[in-house]
């Protein structure tokens, strides 16, 4: 019986240092790749920073990610002007273990600016790490740079809101803003207190040529309307609540002398009196070709 406890044995210290070896210290570099990717290089102030962070298991066996006293296993290293930032609470985001198979990938998309402060402006650096039990360690990706800088409004316009159970009012105010990038330029829109510095939201309507002066007015339900051409002759009209909830969005087309335009009847809502009705998804037989989704606001692309 002893003589087969030792064969068995003998058998398995192959495996057993075969295992041992591949969470050594030496081969580190191997176990886990982090690769985290943002959406873009130039953002607006409090707009949402949105990384794609991706980890693949490189180590041969399956592991279970979660971090070390139960906390968070994903993890982001922010700086600004070379300056490390500490997140908005303690600890950051928490990311709940998930198992990760040998070979495979966990993709996780993360908006930054919830997490850390992102409004000043100034050049940040942004890197991920997601930490490693077998070896106690943090694997993390190569920096990304982000550049986050403003623009005077140049629409404004103050709705009264009533919320709660007593319906007391506060007022906000929506705002439009034009940010140019590298390539092109794009309108947003922010909504924030008149009084007091709490920001809803801040967020892209789209691509914007500055041809033809956007219009914007609010309807009797304070929801924001804004008309602003995308390319020649096609113009988008966007709506937003007073939450700051993005309704959606139609396209029209201008027509010769014809162009869309907002207007409020007696009731007190918009309408577009003007152009056609234009589908960006369906090729258009005058041009001969369709809209690219880069004419589109975030987040709405061709079906």
């Amino acid at each position: 019986m002893n003589l087969m406890k030792g064969r068995l044995i003998t058998a398995l210290i192959p495996a057993l240092l075969g295992v041992c070896a591949a969470f050594t210290p030496g081969s580190a570099k191997a176990q886990l790749m982090v690769q985290m990717k943002l959406q873009k290089t130039h953002y607006l102030a409090y707009e949402p920073m949105r990384a794609t962070v991706t980890i693949n298991n490189r180590s041969g066996h399956d592991v279970v990610l979660g971090g070390p006293r139960n906390s968070s296993w994903l993890s982001f290293d922010v700086y600004r002007d070379g300056q490390l930032l500490s997140p908005r609470s303690s600890g950051g985001a928490r990311f709940s273990p998930v198992l990760l198979a040998s070979g495979k990938s966990v993709v996780k998309t993360v908006d930054i600016a919830q997490i850390y402060p992102l409004s000043d402006y100034g050049s940040y650096a942004i890197s991920a790490a997601a930490y490693f039990p077998p070896l106690k360690k943090y694997f993390s990706s190569p920096r990304q740079r982000a550049n986050v800088t403003d623009s005077r409004a140049f629409w404004k316009q103050s709705v009264g809101v009533s919320r709660g159970r007593f319906k007391l009012a506060s007022f906000r105010e929506f705002s439009l803003h034009e940010h140019r990038d590298s390539n092109s330029s794009a309108i947003y829109v922010r909504l924030r207190e008149v009084k007091g510095t709490r920001v809803y939201c801040t967020f892209s309507l789209g691509r914007f040529i500055n041809v033809r002066k956007p219009q914007a007015t609010v309807d009797s339900e304070n929801r924001l309307h804004v008309m602003h051409m995308i390319s020649p002759n096609i113009y988008s009209h966007s709506r937003v609540s007073s939450d700051g909830h993005f309704l959606g969005n139609d396209y029209y087309r201008a027509v010769a002398n014809n162009r869309p335009t907002l207007t409020i009847n007696t009731g007190g809502g918009v309408k577009v009196v003007g152009g056609i009705a234009y589908n960006p998804d369906k090729k258009q037989t005058a041009e001969n070709r369709t809209h690219s989704a880069a004419e589109l606001p975030p987040g709405l692309s061709p079906r």
